[in-house]
Formats: structure tokens, C-alpha cells, sequence
């Protein structure tokens, strides 16, 4: 299960840095996800924020999940945030639908959940 809420607030602080306190920060650039590929114990948030000048998403290529959940638009820009929380285990492609594709093509991405035991 993938529970999900919602950060559309001005990210300023969270795009200094990698992670957060409760979780990770993926900044999604130009082109690229900041870090591409991502390793998370099972119950971390993962705040996606638009950190460049074009608009950005994140959605997972077998869409189960995708910040247009939490976010309530595909469309995120500079310094708009959306965290998703991931419970179950499992590897996740994931990409940008302006700028990349459900193959991995382009902006894209993968977030490995781990059991929080492994963590």
C-alpha cells in the first residue's frame, strides 16, 4: 500500500537537501531527477519537488502511484512539492511524463523500497 499526502507548499528548505527529517527529497530538475535512483526502508516519505524551470512530475511506470495523487495536477513547478509514503517492498521505475517515458527513456527514474528491517 502506498499512502500518500500532500506538500503543495514552497519547498525552499527541502531543496537545500537530500533528505528530509522523516524522509528523502528527489528534486526534479531539468531533464533529470536529483538522485536518479533511490533506496528507501519501506514507510519513508519521498517528497518529489520541482526544482527547474519546466514543469515536472513523477509517475510510476506501472501506475501505482504517481504525484498527480497528492498533488492534484501533473503539473508541478519550481518549488512545488508532493510526498508520497511507500509501504510495500518493490522497485519502481518511475519518470517524468513531459520529459521521458515508461520505458526509462529520458527523465526518468527507479526508487527501490527495502523491508524497514533491512534499512
Amino acid at each position: 500500500m502506498i499512502r500518500l499526502l500532500a506538500l503543495a507548499s514552497a519547498a525552499a528548505t527541502l531543496v537545500a537537501c537530500s533528505s528530509a527529517p522523516d524522509g528523502v527529497v528527489v528534486e526534479m530538475l531539468d531533464n533529470r531527477f536529483a538522485p536518479q535512483d533511490v533506496t528507501v526502508p519501506a514507510g519513508t516519505e519521498v517528497t518529489f519537488v520541482g526544482a527547474g524551470r519546466n514543469p515536472h512530475n513523477a509517475v510510476a511506470a506501472d501506475d501505482s502511484w504517481s504525484t498527480e495523487d497528492v498533488f492534484g495536477s501533473l503539473t508541478q513547478m519550481e518549488g512545488d512539492a508532493a510526498t508520497l509514503t511507500f509501504d510495500e517492498p518493490g522497485t519502481y521505475l518511475f519518470f517524468c511524463t513531459f520529459h521521458g517515458n515508461a520505458e526509462g527513456d529520458g527523465m526518468a527514474g527507479t526508487l527501490t523500497v527495502v523491508p524497514a528491517e533491512e534499512s
